[in-house]
């Protein structure tokens, strides 16, 4: 059974994390690993060429009498019933342990030193790859393969596997817990997942490779974090599939079970489920002690991708009616999603649009005056040509001084200094003790002096010495009157 939950994107904030192990990952197997293939099949070649196989196959045979079972040398040539015992031969740990250790063919026996010298080079082989030097071994107690193991594949399909769980799992659950924590639950759990293998099997010669013992633990952690929020998730039974909403927590036991009985079942099977489990356990107990902690956190989470959902439906309601020319049902759907989102440009737009059917209405000079204050300051030419547009719309427009104050800088930064003369006028009369008017006022003097106005230049120098005596504006206005 596979269960994969394909809800909650993580939104504006990018998981790095997650991407950049999906990175290291493909970056290992492609390029780190590229000559392991290569090196196994020339093992695994040697070993059947050699007549390693047929010996050690001869050795567990004898093992299996001598341990009660009834295998006659007709079984070994039947192809079926090899294939069978060979299997086998493969799995069975305690019997490698012992083969490796000289107890099966012993020194003692006439095939021991060509066994030998031929197990010794097949060895050799086998130890050049990268996975056997670092994925993880019980049987060997190599300590670093506990950790470089999630960062390794046997296939390309096992890592294609791998990395689609980790990117439905991870993306979320970075939001969630933040890029650090994940990126340490990544590497705990999968050294929890290995280790929780060496203490089932420590006979195990390995090598233990993937990251989904990793992933599994970031799944444990994955549903005990979100508890009881339900979740979409994609389910399928052979070739039946379908779509569910359940509550996170349900996540755990389901795929604990599974794990369970593909366990119990596999046999042969070279997944490690019991690395499955014990990082479902430890992501499990690590999600525990995180939600004791962060609660709040989780739960701001999935208010933002509700809220996030809502603005999108009442968006979509909004351009739908407004296309129905139905403005008075649009206007409320644009303006509740300013409720939500304040800063929403596209919402103030159509607000706009909205309200300039009526432009002596109380809401026209509303939106027009959210719409001016939504712009970027670096769009100076956008805001001045909306500014017109607003100005030439209405009657008599009705500028309030934080527009005020960003009209007069816009107009006198763009050589405009007749509107910006008339801005600064403004704001002399509605305030003028205002801190920004000295210096709209020296730069409409330069303006003027640099255009050869020496008449409004001198204007503007007077009215700052006379009444902004104690700003440096002043100050040098006084001066260079005193010059002239």
């Amino acid at each position: 059974m596979l269960v994969i939950p394909i809800v909650n994107k993580p939104g504006s904030k990018i998981p790095y994390i997650c991407i950049a192990l999906i990175a290291i990952n493909v970056f290992i197997y492609f390029f780190v690993q590229s000559d392991d293939n290569v090196q196994r099949e020339k093992a695994y070649e040697y070993y059947e060429t050699s007549h390693l196989m047929a010996i050690e196959l001869d050795a567990f045979r004898d093992y299996l009498i001598a341990n009660g079972e009834n295998i006659s040398e007709k079984d070994l040539n039947n192809e079926q019933t090899a294939s069978q015992l060979r299997a086998r031969m493969f799995a069975d740990r305690k019997f490698h342990k012992l083969l490796t250790e000289n107890q099966i063919i012993q020194p003692s026996y006439p095939q021991f030193k060509e066994w030998r010298e031929k197990r010794d080079h097949f060895e050799g082989l086998e130890q050049v790859t990268v996975i056997y030097r670092y994925g993880y071994s019980p049987e060997r107690g190599n300590l670093l393969g506990l950790f470089t193991c999630s960062f390794l594949h046997g296939g390309i399909m096992h890592l294609v596997g791998n990395m689609v769980f980790l990117w439905f799992v991870g993306a979320i659950l970075e939001k969630a817990i933040g890029s650090i924590l994940f990126a340490l639950l990544y590497v705990i759990t999968g050294i929890c997942a290995s280790g929780f293998f060496g203490l089932v099997y420590p006979l195990s010669p390995g090598p233990l490779i993937g990251a989904s013992g990793a992933i599994a633990g970031l799944m444990g952690a994955y549903g005990v974090i979100f508890t009881f929020r339900k979740i979409r998730v994609f389910w399928s039974i052979g070739f039946y599939f379908d779509y569910a909403n359940i509550p996170a927590i349900l996540l755990f036991p389901i795929w604990l079970i599974n794990e369970l009985l593909q366990l119990g079942m596999s046999q042969n099977n070279h997944v490690a489920y019991m690395a499955h489990i014990g990082g479902l356990l430890s992501g499990m107990a690590i999600g525990t002690g995180y939600r004791f902690y962060r609660k709040e956190g989780i739960e701001d989470i999935f208010l933002q991708e509700e809220q996030k959902n809502e603005l999108e439906l009442l968006q979509s309601s909004g351009l739908e009616k407004l296309v129905a020319l139905k403005l008075d049902e649009a206007r409320i759907d644009f303006c509740k999603v300013l409720e939500l989102e304040p800063e929403n440009r596209a919402a103030i737009q159509q607000l706009y649009t909205i309200d300039k059917t009526r432009p002596e209405s109380d809401d026209f000079h509303k939106s027009a005056h959210r719409l001016l204050r939504s712009f970027q300051k670096e769009n100076q030419s956008d805001y001045l040509k909306f500014f017109e547009e607003y100005r030439t719309t209405t009657k008599k427009p009705r500028v309030p001084m934080d527009i005020l104050e960003r009209l007069a800088h816009y107009y006198l930064r763009s050589g405009d200094f007749k509107k910006g003369s008339a801005c600064v006028s403004t704001l002399i009369k509605r305030t003028p003790e205002n801190i920004k008017i000295p210096g709209f006022l020296m730069t409409l003097a330069s303006g003027y002096k640099n255009n050869n106005n020496k008449e409004q230049a001198e204007k503007c120098y007077k009215l700052l010495a006379s009444n902004y005596a104690i700003s440096v504006e002043g100050i040098a206005a006084a001066e260079f009157l005193k010059r002239h």
